[in-house]
């Protein structure tokens, strides 16, 4: 038709010039609806307004080509004997299934916006519910949960138990009965790792969450971003990040660069070796609130084991001593305590504040995950109470000190 129009010399001149100006009109606003899919070079609808970018994170990470947005997750846990890198691509519902390179043969592929979502672990349970889906959440650990309306849930039977992140993974039957359209399932080990390989190849939206090997307390509140991927909800989870984030800064500019610090670690003490919090994301809290943590090394970005006695050679002269204990009757004897200044003063506390004990529930497992800002706030409290006097602690208080030393300051 093309060749017969041009070689017409009756066509008016006016008829080709309009049709013309009309091809180019067609192609500006193809342009305009739709991006390169640079993976397979071909051009897909622009399906997502809102793009979404990770700034602090270390284990996630997303980009977007037109109709589909690829997620890769990773983590590098030698001593968990897990390092691994896994790839999702979250496709648009009700656009054609992506053609992807072979290096992503082995991707896993979830339409989205996800409709019900599962997670067995309460920081990406709190995720949902903070971006305001806790309609569509169908499964979590169980009922051990610090908040009211997803507890109520749960007793009403709107939420199943699938078990906890850190006691066993989610039974197969029960995910394959209950079908989510994604499992955020808590990856922390080489068994989680499989557990999470196997409900992959029985069909179910399985997606690793490694938030809690991140290095920074920001860097894990920022897997709401993760979170809201599924959810085409990137624009309020970068608005609620954002003004968490900026409070934190704020924060740390007052008083991170406080001279002279106030010392402070944190150690376990039930038993020996304990567990000490040298360089992980609890550690990352203590400088940006103008702590000078006394454990720090150029160690791994994890929870480590420490003896009693290489914790007491560094900081039996510390200022402030925080732990998850609420109280020191399963500690080490009253001759081995009384040797820290901490504890001498008095000045050793939980972050374990907010609990429903009749529950066994814990709000540090849920609503810290997503406002550090509230955490930082507190620390800088803790570190600086001239400065704060009328701050309300939130999340910590002190521990219930049964050794003969002092309560209070």
């Amino acid at each position: 038709m093309k060749l017969r129009l041009f070689s017409n010399p009756a066509l008016p001149y006016r008829l080709i010039v309009a049709l013309l100006a009309l091809g180019v009109l067609w192609q500006c606003r193809s342009r305009s609806s739709a991006t390169a899919d640079t993976s397979t070079g071909a051009t897909q609808p622009d399906a997502f307004a809102h793009k979404t970018s990770v700034r602090h994170a270390r284990n996630f990470s997303v980009s977007y080509h037109g109709n589909y947005k690829l997620v890769r997750l990773s983590c590098s846990a030698e001593n968990r004997n897990m390092v691994t890198t896994q790839y999702v691509v979250l496709v648009q519902r009700g656009t054609p299934k992506p053609t992807l390179p072979d290096s992503l043969a082995d991707a896993q592929l979830i339409e989205i916006p996800v409709r019900t979502a599962a997670a067995n672990d309460d920081g990406d349970v709190m995720r949902i519910a903070t971006l305001g889906f806790t309609n569509a959440l169908i499964a979590m650990g169980g009922g051990g949960i610090y908040d009211t309306t997803l507890r109520k849930r749960w007793e009403q039977k709107k939420i199943a138990s699938i078990g906890y992140s850190f006691h066993s993974a989610p039974a197969p039957e029960l995910i394959l009965t209950l079908k989510p359209d994604v499992l955020f399932l808590y990856t922390y080990d080489h068994e989680r790792l499989k557990a999470y390989e196997k409900l992959r190849q029985l069909g179910t939206g399985a997606v690793p969450v490694f938030a809690w090997q991140e290095s920074s307390f920001l860097g894990k509140a920022e897997w709401i971003k993760l979170t809201a991927l599924f959810f085409n909800a990137e624009q309020k989870a970068d608005s609620l990040f954002t003004t968490i984030e900026q409070r934190c800064q704020e924060l740390t500019k007052t008083y991170g660069q406080q001279r002279p610090q106030t010392t402070v670690f944190s150690y376990y003490p039930r038993k020996s070796p304990g567990i000490a919090h040298r360089n992980d994301f609890i550690a990352s809290y203590f400088p940006a609130a103008g702590g000078l943590n006394l454990l720090a090394d150029e160690g791994p970005h994890n929870p480590v084991e420490m003896t009693h006695e290489q914790v007491y050679a560094l900081a039996k002269d510390a200022d402030v001593w925080i732990v998850g204990d609420t109280s020191d009757v399963s500690w080490p004897p009253t001759t081995y305590l009384n040797g820290f200044k901490a504890y001498r003063t008095g000045r050793v506390y939980t972050y374990q504040g907010r609990v429903r004990p009749e529950h066994d529930a814990y709000d540090w497992y849920e609503t810290a995950d997503v406002r550090p800002d509230l955490v930082l706030a507190d620390l800088a409290a803790i570190f600086y109470p001239k400065a704060l006097p009328d701050h309300r602690l939130f999340f910590f208080k002190k521990v219930l000190l049964t050794k003969g030393a002092k309560t209070t300051n």
